[in-house]
């Protein structure tokens, strides 16, 4: 206690700040300086103001490497320090080492809000605490690691879900064995280790924790069932289960016991169910470990790739129906400004020339003129400036076919009145081109 009382006036002058007429005194203590691994160690975190404080105090999350923390509560004091009373408020944790060696409590940064003395505004002060060293012992000599517990108190139940005076061969038992210990928790109650016993197949099952805390103390549940598959008759002796728990309170080593079984196996004349059973429980066996193992997968991807596909599917699609669009609304004036050109014209003039379509020719061969980028827009002017000798000739047979009824010409030649058509319009295009006269239409050269 007297040594308590000079960590505690030490620390004081060492941490109390003076600003604006404002002390604090800010320390952290522990109830034990050294301890087992497991062993709750209660962390007492103090922050005292001599006027008082304005708001709630902020001591962050308090992380201590090779150790579990575990936040109780919080409760206002008053204490006197060098003759004066200061308001305060001390923090209740409780640090669980998990190995061997020296932990550190960290150095601690606390925001608080305080006014100065005779005034009521709180102003903004950052104070911090000094590190903390204890020193935790490693599982004594002779006792099992993977079977060491601490607790203040430690009960078992056992239960079976069925009877244990009428088991025959191929029959399934299952076994719950549930522990609940205080002052710990549910990660440090250690696993059951089944013994093998001859003749019986056992498979333990997932086992279910809890850990249940309040404002003053923490406990913990283990409860692991185990399925025994029982392949032989006769007497089957299940061996006794030990649990072995250190007391931190009284200082003392503690041992419970769940005594051996004794199971009369009655034979069953119908064996060849016993390979499906056990093919079965082999399979449940597995599932925990699967479905631990296996990540979650959407359509075979996990969930970070998921998205990121999803987004760059998103992202895609909207690009590419801004790109479908300025497709269509270029082809869409393409073809309007198409439908508008000489070569739109030229190509009806074409095509009822390869129908051997007189009329039709006739007719729009007129529309096709009006086309033109010429003096007249009339045939026989285009005839005459850029027709070649042959169109003249077989043009004029045309007319006369049509027009003249008293005409002796009975065939004319269609396919030769569209190539020298064709012949004619590329002459009349070259020297348009050549004398940049031609505008309002783009017409490649055939």
């Amino acid at each position: 206690m007297v040594d308590k009382l000079k960590h505690i006036v030490l620390v004081f002058f060492v941490s109390c700040i003076q600003s604006y007429g404002q002390n604090f005194v800010s320390y952290v203590s522990v109830n034990h300086e050294s301890a087992y691994i497991g062993q709750p160690i209660q962390l007492t975190v103090s922050v005292y103001t001599n006027t008082w404080f304005t708001s709630g105090i902020d001591v962050g999350n308090i992380q201590v490497e090779g150790a579990l923390t575990v936040y109780f509560r919080s409760v206002s004091n008053s204490r006197d320090f060098s003759g004066k009373k200061y308001a305060g408020v001390d923090f209740i944790y409780n640090i669980f080492p998990t190995k061997a060696g020296e932990i550190i409590i960290p150095e601690l940064t606390i925001h608080v809000e305080s006014p100065k003395p005779g005034d009521y505004k709180g102003l903004k002060h950052v104070i911090k605490t000094k590190q903390k060293s204890i020193n935790i012992n490693d599982v004594p000599v002779g006792y099992d690691p993977n079977n060491w517990l601490v607790s203040s108190s430690l009960n078992i139940t056992e239960k079976w879900n069925i009877s244990l005076n009428n088991v025959n061969v191929g029959d399934v038992l299952q076994r719950t064995i549930s522990r609940s210990a205080a002052g710990t928790l549910s990660e440090f109650i250690p696993a059951q280790q089944w013994d093998s016993v001859q003749g019986v197949s056992i498979y333990p099952t997932r086992p279910k924790t809890e850990t249940h805390k309040s404002k003053t103390a923490v406990s913990a549940k283990r409860i692991e069932t185990v399925n025994y598959l029982f392949e032989k008759e006769g007497e089957i002796i299940l061996p006794k289960i030990e649990f072995i728990y250190w007391n931190f309170y009284n200082k003392k080593f503690f041992k419970k016991v769940i005594d051996s079984t004794v199971i009369q196996v009655a034979p069953n004349a119908d064996l060849e169910m016993l390979a499906s059973i056990k093919k079965q429980l082999e399979q449940d066996n597995q599932e925990p470990e699967l479905l631990e193992d296996k990540p979650f997968l959407i359509f075979g991807f996990t969930l970070k790739q998921f998205l990121l596909i999803t987004i760059l599917c998103v992202i895609g699609f909207y690009i590419l129906i801004r790109l479908i669009k300025r497709i269509f609304n270029y082809s869409k004036k393409r073809y309007e400004k198409y439908l508008d050109s000489e070569k739109y014209y030229f190509n009806k003039v074409s095509k009822s020339l390869k129908h051997n379509d007189a009329h039709t020719f006739m007719r729009h061969l007129t529309v096709w003129t009006l086309r033109l980028n010429i003096n007249e827009h009339n045939f026989d002017y285009f005839l005459k400036t850029y027709g070649t000798q042959e169109l003249k000739s077989e043009y004029q047979n045309l007319k006369i076919k049509l027009y003249d009824s008293r005409s002796k010409v009975t065939t004319v030649n269609y396919q030769s009145i569209l190539i020298s058509l064709k012949a004619s319009r590329k002459k009349y295009l070259t020297k348009s081109i050549k004398h940049k006269s031609y505008s309002g239409w783009l017409n490649p050269i055939n």
